[in-house]
């Protein structure tokens, strides 16, 4: 029993997998006696699969296996065995019962635990034996108590209690007081001790006072409370605390204090209902004529009472108690300590009904370099306190928690030895339960094999993150790879294993002749690697005959030819024809990680074939280096016998290969997109016979930018100033749609004519707009709270007066995100966000396109020479322009650029600013225009937070959606609305409070880029 004793209180947490095995042997039912059964508890100490940090690696040893000396402890009809040594397990670790037993016939079990109970599983490993297993991973107090294992057969039934104690450090002290006594109380397993500190850390030295100690007996689960009792008279220092610990760990809890001569004010107090409470008021002065009381709002008052003393100084000191056995709803509020000679301070009390953890379970990834010294941090606010462990790969480690300002906790996890993988973060106060996973991958330098096999040679890389492989060859034999290798290279999917990024490439060396040396580079953040191989391929004898040198002439001026005439086309066409829309096709877990749709391999689907016999060109709206667009009829394309306008995109004269190829990858990537009213929807196709015509939409206002410059002078801030410079001719006779519900505030008129001024409306609709948000929902619009109004003279009336509106320019801001968050949901990003590649049409609506090949990108100055490319580099993010990176956060970027456009109907951005080093170098040192003209200060907030240089902390296109969908709400165009034409339909299911982001973090992330991530995109 004594060795027992002791290798249980050794065992330290974190070291042991403690599995507690129980052996029951039962023999025949007419020899029962105590020796029959036989009880151990086994630790054995398993090494994991998996890499470990360092100071945490197991090592193998033998079990070690103790008698649990169970014995027989009832002779009747039913037969009941106890374990008479408790199983003991550290909490967060595992344990396993096992019961072996011997009972012939038909078998039956159950497990028992706190009024709750399950079925048994059993493992026979003979005719009349078998195994009945209980698991309890990663226990918690709750597993604490008797278990109880009933096994029954035909005749008889047998019951084995065990008792499972969960070792931690003890619960948080908390406070009481009952007739001016303040006790302090804490429960644990191993029992605590408890003292009362009194200084400004408990860490610091601290002068300690045991008061009265009073111990509770120990609960059926193991936990014994413990009381220290101090008189109310002896509690008048500044800081006081109260600390309970032992074995695994202390815990500490300050008495409430209002100190009037502190400048630290208290954090939001939080107490459950039911609960005890006790809060302090604490004055100084040099004379003793002054006094202190306190203040509150709250209906059911507390329960005060004031201890003095005089203090070396001379002064007095007076404290103010206030306490409740037993906390009531109505005990929330503000309570203020008021007294004649020091300013006032107050305290805010809020009752819960049940406990909270507020805590960001977004997943985080980390990529640091093995010399980066790196943490985890959790940051988190919970009442009442909670217990929390770090797991990696199911192997727990010591949570230590930081108070910080605010009512904060922080807990940081250092000890990862730069092994990658998942940690999670675990925590729990009985009444919430969170996880938190954090992925730390290392970056490692790609290591590269080569292997090669006829005239084909393979290359393999692994690295982190995603390597870039690249094919070089010389001449000669000193692998020294100068030139580069352009043909017969194709790439695989890059595969993730554990810790790395697989990567691989092929080379066809078929067209190649002579004895050179090939390399394989590859390359990514942390370093490249190459590796070379020596090929040797025979070429073919020369043919002896008169022929050889006019032939071999003739070939080398032939030769000469076309290298010129490439050397013409290539400084004609200094770039090939690529339309801007991509579609992505794999996504890896960092942005550079993205393969883009082949559609050159896809089928063209011919349900998208239109007759060309039916289409009327007409003349062109707009030509570029590869292509142009025309206006057209088509005739039937939408009904039968019913002509509408189009556009046509097609190529110029005389294309080549390459250029047919990208216009019809185009035209299967439309195919793919679908149908949206905010995108320039492609219609049908041409493509059987003569020419390659793309046909889309026509939009008749052209592009947007010079759109907003023409309406420059007929701006217009509201509608009530469009309705007062038009003499309030303009809105009229409307009526409502009977088939819609009338919004909350504005009364109907059931379907009748009525004659409204625009600015009435929005009276109106203001004031319905308030009683909406003061109901307190969720969403600003309702779906079941929608108002149709159809307009007798249609939208056209509107554009009749050439007016531009800030309601207008907000449409186009919200048209545009709606366009690109339909895209965003097909994995598409457009890499050319900008006003002119926005058209409008009727009803002032906007649709996004990408005119490709038929801009004149070589005489545009919004498209500079970098590298072999003209980009558009005033619109792109800078991981675009730096690293060559497009993803849907670097459109995000664009579409602040163009906000900015539209919120300044139409400049250029970044005016008076050329594209050189200097603006590279502003760019990357997080500089950012300044707020447009027309711009309220919230738009100009959003286009901050499109801004952000960390593309993490961009917010993404849903979140945009709502956000103009609630400026949207506000404008006094909200209620006039033809539901059946609109362009800004109001999406009920967005323009809630923003789904719950906080902008404003995400402006402070726009502008000051914090380490932290940003909530908006989880």
């Amino acid at each position: 029993m004594h060795e027992l004793r002791s290798i249980r209180t050794s065992s330290q947490p974190g070291h042991w997998l403690q599995v507690a095995i129980i052996f029951i042997t039962l023999s025949a039912v007419t020899n029962q006696n105590s020796s029959a059964i036989s009880c151990f508890l086994i630790q054995s100490n398993t090494e994991t699969e998996e890499v470990q940090p360092a100071e945490y690696t197991m090592s193998n040893s033998l079990n070690t296996n103790t008698n649990l000396e169970c014995h027989l402890s009832s002779w009747s009809s039913q037969y009941i065995y106890k374990a008479a040594v408790t199983v003991e397990v550290n909490v967060f670790h595992s344990v396993e019962l096992k019961v072996m037993q011997n009972i012939s016939g038909i078998v039956s079990c159950i497990w028992s635990h706190r009024q709750s109970s399950k079925q048994c599983s059993l493992i026979y490993t003979s005719e009349n034996s078998s195994i009945v297993s209980l698991e309890l991973l990663k226990v918690t107090d709750k597993d604490a108590g008797e278990y109880e294992l009933s096994i029954k057969n035909e005749d008889t039934s047998y019951t084995v209690y065990f008792a499972v104690r969960v070792r931690s450090k003890p619960r948080k002290p908390y406070f009481k007081e009952y007739e001016r006594r303040v006790t302090c109380i804490s429960r644990g397993y191993p029992p605590p001790s408890v003292q009362w500190l009194f200084c400004i850390s408990p860490n610091d030295r601290c002068g300690n006072r045991t008061g009265i100690i009073l111990y509770k007996d120990m609960d059926s689960y193991g936990v014994q409370r413990v009381e220290h009792t101090m008189r109310a008279r002896k509690l008048l220092e500044e800081h006081i605390w109260c600390c309970a610990g032992n074995d695994f760990g202390r815990e500490c809890t300050q008495l409430y204090t209002l100190d009037l001569r502190s400048v630290i004010p208290l954090p939001e107090i939080f107490v459950k209902v039911g609960e005890p409470f006790i809060m302090r008021c604490r004055a100084r002065y040099k004379t003793f004529h002054f006094n202190i009381k306190w203040s509150s709002e709250s209906e059911n008052k507390l329960w005060w009472f004031e201890e003095s003393e005089y203090v070396t100084g001379p002064a007095m000191v007076r404290v103010l108690f206030a306490s409740a056995h037993r906390m009531e709803k109505n005990n929330s509020g503000n309570y203020t300590c008021v007294s004649s000679t020091h300013p006032s301070k107050s305290a805010i009390i809020t009752l819960l009904d049940r406990g909270f953890i507020d805590l960001n379970t977004s997943s985080e990834e980390h990529e640091i370099d093995t010399n980066e010294e790196f943490c985890f941090v959790a940051v988190f606010k919970a009442y009442p306190a909670v217990t929390c462990v770090w797991y990696y790969h199911s192997t727990s480690f010591p949570c230590d928690l930081l108070n910080t300002e605010n009512g904060y906790s922080m807990s940081k996890y250092c000890n990862h030895n730069y092994v990658p993988g998942e940690y999670i973060f675990y925590v729990e106060n009985g009444d919430v339960h969170l996880n938190k996973t954090f992925t730390l991958n290392i970056l490692q330098k790609p290591k590269v094999h080569i292997t090669s096999k006829a005239d084909l040679i393979t290359c393999v890389s692994y690295g982190y993150p995603i390597s870039t492989l690249t094919w070089k060859k010389s001449d000669d034999v000193s692998f020294n790879c100068t030139d580069d290798i352009m043909e017969g290279i194709t790439y695989g999917i890059p595969e993730r294993k554990i810790d790395n990024w697989k990567s691989n490439s092929t080379v066809d060396l078929t067209n190649m002749t002579g004895t050179f040396s090939v390399c394989c580079c590859a390359m990514n953040s942390a370093g490249s690697s190459c590796e070379n191989t020596f090929k040797n391929v025979k070429s073919i004898q020369q043919v002896q005959n008169n022929f050889i040198f006019p032939i071999a002439t003739g070939c080398c001026a032939l030769c000469i030819v076309l290298l010129i005439a490439l050397v013409f086309n290539k400084y004609k066409k200094q770039y090939r024809y690529e339309s801007q829309l991509q579609m992505i096709q794999y996504i890896g877990p960092s942005d550079n990680e993205y393969i883009y749709i082949d559609f050159s391999v896809l089928e063209y689907d011919l349900k998208w074939e239109f007759p060309t016999e039916n289409l009327e060109l007409g003349k062109v709206l707009g030509s570029g280096a590869f292509g142009k667009v025309l206006n057209a009829t088509a005739y039937g394309i939408s009904k039968p016998g019913v002509s509408i306008q189009v556009a046509v995109k097609m190529l110029k004269e005389k294309p080549d290969v390459s250029e047919k190829d990208a216009l019809m990858s185009e035209l299967k990537m439309m195919t793919q997109i679908g149908h949206h009213e905010n995108i320039v929807n492609l219609l049908g196709a041409c493509t059987l016979s003569g020419p390659i015509y793309l046909i889309f939409e026509y939009c008749c206002h052209g592009d947007l930018l010079n759109y907003l410059r023409s309406k420059r002078e007929t701006f217009h801030r509201t509608w009530t100033d469009v309705v007062m410079d038009n003499n309030f001719s303009f809105y009229h006779n409307f009526h409502q749609d009977q088939k819609s519900s009338v919004r909350a505030g504005i009364s109907a008129s059931n379907g009748s004519n009525t004659t409204i001024s625009r600015t009435q409306e929005f009276e109106q609709t203001r004031q319905g707009q308030e009683v909406t948000l003061s109901s307190g929902h969720s969403e600003i619009l309702q779906h079941d709270m929608e108002m149709k109004y159809e307009n007798t003279r249609s939208y056209d009336d509107e554009e009749d007066l050439n007016v531009l509106t800030f309601e207008d320019l907000l449409c186009f801001s919200y048209q545009v995100a709606k366009g690109m968050e339909f895209l965003e949901s097909k994995l598409c990003i457009h890499r050319d966000l900008a006003a002119r590649n926005i058209l409008v049409t009727h009803g002032k609506m906007a649709k996004i396109c990408d005119f490709g090949l038929a801009r004149d990108v070589i005489n545009d100055t919004n498209y500079v020479v970098k590298g072999n490319a003209r980009l558009p580099v005033k619109w792109m993010a800078p991981e675009s322009i730096f690293e060559g990176i497009y993803t849907i956060k670097s459109d995000v970027w664009s579409y602040g650029i163009l906000l900015w456009e539209i919120f300044s109907l139409g400049v250029n951005p970044y005016p008076g600013m050329q594209v050189d080093a200097n603006f590279y170098k502003l760019l990357q040192s997080g500089f950012k225009m300044d707020q447009p003209f027309y711009a309220t200060d919230e738009i100009y907030f959003l286009m901050q937070s499109c801004w952000a240089f960390d593309s993490r902390k961009r917010p993404c296109f849903p979140q945009l959606v709502s956000f103009l969908g609630y400026q949207l709400s506000n404008t006094e165009a909200l209620v006039y609305q033809n539901m059946d034409n609109t362009h800004c339909k109001d999406d009920s299911s967005r323009t809630s409070s923003l789904n719950g982001v906080n902008f404003e973090s995400i402006s402070e992330d726009a502008e000051g880029d914090q380490e932290e991530d940003s909530p908006m995109c989880q």
